[in-house]
């Protein structure tokens, strides 16, 4: 059905529903909204879900004699989108009774008893816990030096106060610890904005302004399903397609998503990792018809670099005889005749055209949509193009990005009312003061997905073969291996990582990494690799001033935080933990500053008054943060239409770029291509100055891998799980399936039927996991969602990889490690598996 169609057919019904069974002459007419069942003696507070999908939505809860009875979403407000709309809270954060009461709760510190990994620990006090870590902290410090030690990436909680920060306090006042740049989420990504326009990957054109767009072409953009609360990105999405009914929208993704499901004009499922082929066959159609030359060449010339031989040779000779040093060392690694039109239109030093033909075939998008697509973007008065965070998670993710980023430039019309860089769009946002993690005496950093790897060669680590950040030179090791690692609010360590079971093995071995610390609320399948497990409280039982977090949409919003109830068990703060940690090591004053909770929390109200977006709060921020959580949430909704690069198209301010300017050929990637070394036994394992489409091992034209795994095997965010967070909730298991999507093709081939429990393997391990066949996905093409714990069958059942069947259908157990090559970044939507009935 079209979209146009689905809209119409959506009025009429609700039209319909709002007459029925109504009386003109009665009162009927008169809504009233129903009154909470509110019981005698029950109490409520306000919390947030403090979940890493981008929102911190706010929660109410209902107390009864120290037990949470119900809680619910956000129904305050006269619900107006656009100035004081409510904050509804999606299934996951209104399960958070559930989560909080979970079965699986840690309740006490413990330590490991048995081998790292088997998940048996005794229960111990908070005073040996604190002894043990402060003790070992210092032991490996001296023996190993600060560079041993590790804060793991971890975002399964968004605390304002009593966040991750308290252990960056403590690990800071013991001399520092080892840095991570990139995350999970946004690795190459981050890189590819950098390389194209010198900043971030989501300061695209706000999504207000889609307003003025008549074409919206998102490729691997789902923010329904990652985005979906009442303060999210996906209902701001909904909100602008149905405010502009006559804007056409194409949605180019492997699986049909939720953000589709009528409200599209077309979709086109897309091969995994394919991306940057399908952007070149447009490129192709844009410049070879001369429209390019027509329309947007002028732009081109005035703001970019490296679009044809002229603009390089220009950049070269500007920047040797600028005699600035860094402009000179630039300018060796120019190489004028690798320049992106010629590269797109097979002239000069390259000998194959990126022609729709040719893309077809690789892509799977048919040459004739291929062309329609590109006529599409041509006509186009205000294309909106978005490149969703899919696309990066790839082998190729850098370079697949870029390539899509070049699409909205070659419009020549990036700067305009309605018009987008193809980066995620910026947010509105309400901003609060934190507790500081202080100063880190430690200046080197190595990729967040390199962590495994620093464990057993952290030592020979360098910023020429592995990306290490900070170091004196190219070729300067990083010296120590990792020797402790900090878990905090993370599932990282094995779940979110890659290959889980390869992961397992270098985890085990407690003579390699020494100590491992886990601070979380639940025995998740990381915590079973602790040797010393503190339990924190949940955000029910938290006093915090959080804030919209960095996708909240265009409401921003803060919220005073309340305990509904008491720490249980024995359960403590991070900031609580951190400081009987730190009294043992003697830096308790240095910690704590003199402050309790309370000091702290006024303290940062106080400064959060201050701040310029506090001033459009409603209602109004009273002037203690005791009056502050009594009133709960503040938002302020930013309609305001902000245009991506609006500052440098249309104001003049140079570009974060080498050249100031928006980089087709990028310097930086270029320099990287020259001098960092590479691995050539991993196929698609380099850079280039230029955004290429880069077949990869496991890739769609992998050869090597093809006979034996024929399905292309992708992740995806389901809305029963942030990521790994609450998959320890039943009602959400059952709410939202854990199952992989199989096109019918695919299906019938391999003899399976609707709802058969099926193996999924590759060279890395085996999942047990049911089949739910739909024409949702693309043939050739496996979906499964991200998140679920990694559970080894007990009974030691080994599947077709020969491994232990992963009887919890963690996505990781059949993913690769092997950083890419220029964010070192995880390419976990790049597999090739086999799939058989169990």
């Amino acid at each position: 059905m079209e979209r146009r169609s689905f809209l119409k057919m959506s009025a009429a019904l609700s039209a319909a529903a709002a007459v029925t069974g109504c009386d003109s002459s009665s009162k009927d007419v008169d809504v009233v909204p129903p009154t909470p069942p509110v019981t005698d003696g029950e109490v409520q507070t306000w919390s947030s879900c403090l979940v890493n999908c981008g929102s911190n939505c706010p929660i109410k809860v209902f107390t009864k004699d120290g037990v949470i009875t119900r809680v619910e979403a956000d129904n305050e407000t006269t619900d107006e989108y656009g100035y004081n709309h409510q904050i509804r809270a999606c299934a996951r954060g209104r399960s958070l009774r559930q989560r909080t009461y979970a079965a699986d709760r840690l309740k006490t510190p413990m330590k490991r008893v048995g081998k790292r990994g088997e998940g048996k620990f005794v229960p111990i006090t908070w005073d040996e816990a604190a002894s043990t870590i402060a003790s070992e902290l210092q032991r490996i410090t001296a023996e190993y030096t600060n560079r041993s030690i590790l804060k793991l990436y971890g975002s399964g909680a968004y605390y304002g106060f009593s966040s991750s920060n308290c252990f960056n306090r403590l690990l800071n006042l013991n001399g520092g610890f080892l840095n991570i740049y990139g995350n999970y989420s946004w690795a190459q990504q981050i890189e590819a904005a950098a390389a194209t326009w010198g900043g971030s990957s989501t300061n695209g054109s706000s999504m207000v302004c889609v307003a003025d767009s008549d074409l919206f072409l998102g490729i691997g953009y789902n923010p329904s399903e990652m985005r979906q609360s009442g303060s999210g990105e996906g209902y701001d999405y909904l909100q602008a397609i149905q405010n502009n009914p006559s804007i056409e929208v194409i949605m180019v993704d492997p699986r049909y998503t939720d953000s589709m499901a009528g409200k599209e004009d077309h979709w086109y499922p897309i091969r995994p990792g394919t991306d940057a082929a399908f952007a070149e066959a447009i490129a192709y159609e844009m410049i070879s018809s001369g429209w390019v030359d027509a329309n947007s060449k002028a732009f081109l010339d005035k703001y970019c670099v490296g679009y044809d031989k002229a603009s390089l040779e220009q950049t070269k000779a500007e920047f040797e005889a600028s005699g600035d040093a860094t402009k000179l060392e630039y300018a060796k690694f120019i190489d004028v005749e690798e320049n992106y039109r010629d590269y797109i239109l097979g002239v000069g030093k390259f000998t194959k055209a990126k022609t729709p033909a040719w893309a077809a075939t690789v892509c799977g998008i048919s040459e004739a949509n291929i062309k329609a697509i590109a006529q599409k973007i041509m006509n186009a008065k205000a294309p909106y193009i978005i490149i969703g965070a899919g696309v990066n998670r790839h082998a190729n993710g850098e370079q697949a990005m870029r390539a899509c980023y070049m699409l909205p430039f070659l419009t020549g019309k990036v700067g305009q009312a309605g018009v987008n860089n193809g980066a995620l769009p910026v947010q509105g946002s309400m901003s609060k003061s934190s507790l500081s993690g202080l100063s880190n005496p430690i200046k080197e950093s190595i990729s967040f997905f390199t962590f495994s790897e620093a464990i057993e060669r952290g030592a020979e680590m360098t910023a020429r073969k592995d990306g290490v950040r900070g170091m004196a030179d190219l070729d300067t090791p990083l010296g120590q291996n990792i020797k402790a690692i900090f878990a905090i609010n993370s599932n990282s360590l094995v779940n979110q990582h890659a290959d889980s079971n390869g992961t397992s093995k270098i985890l085990e071995d407690d003579t390699k990494c020494e100590l491992i610390v886990v601070a979380d609320c639940w025995m998740t399948p990381s915590a079973r690799y602790a040797d010393i497990l503190l339990p924190d409280t949940s955000w029910l039982e938290s006093n915090d001033l959080v804030d919209g977090s960095y996708a909240t949409g265009l409401m921003g919003y803060l919220v005073a935080m309340k305990a509904a109830v008491k720490p249980m068990w024995e359960c403590k703060s991070m900031y609580d933990m951190c400081g009987l940690i730190a009294e043992k090591m003697g830096v308790y004053q240095q910690y704590s500053e003199g402050k309790d909770e309370a000091a702290w929390l006024n303290q940062l109200y106080a400064g959060t008054l201050t701040a310029p977006s506090s001033a459009n709060a409603i209602p109004a921020l009273p002037s203690t943060y005791e009056e502050a959580q009594k009133i709960g949430v503040f938002r302020a909704f930013n309609g305001t239409k902000r245009i991506a690069l609006d500052s440098y198209i249309n104001g003049g301010k140079a570009l974060g770029t080498p050249t100031g300017k928006v980089e087709f050929y990028s310097l930086d990637f270029a320099q990287k291509a020259a001098e960092w070394e590479f691995d050539a036994s991993v196929k698609g394992n380099y850079i280039t100055a230029l955004p290429k489409y880069q077949p990869t091992w496991e890739g769609y034209e992998d050869a090597d891998t093809i006979e034996t795994y024929p399905l292309q095997l992708m992740g995806y965010h389901t809305k029963g799980r942030t990521h790994s967070s609450y998959h320890n909730v039943a009602w959400l298991r059952e709410a939202v399936e854990d199952a992989v999507w199989m096109n019918p093709m695919d299906a019938n081939a391999r003899g399976l039927a609707q709802g058969d429990t099926v193996h999924v393997w590759s060279q890395r391990g085996t999942i047990e996991v049911p089949v739910r066949i739909t024409p949702r996905v693309a043939p050739g093409v496996a979906a499964l969602g991200q998140g679920a714990w990694y559970t080894p069958d007990p009974s030691g059942r080994v599947g077709p990889s020969g491994h232990v069947i992963d009887i919890g259908g963690c996505i990781n157990t059949l993913t690769r490690y092997q950083p890419s090559p220029a964010a070192k970044g995880n390419p976990q939507h790049t597999n090739r598996v086999q799939i058989a009935k169990a």
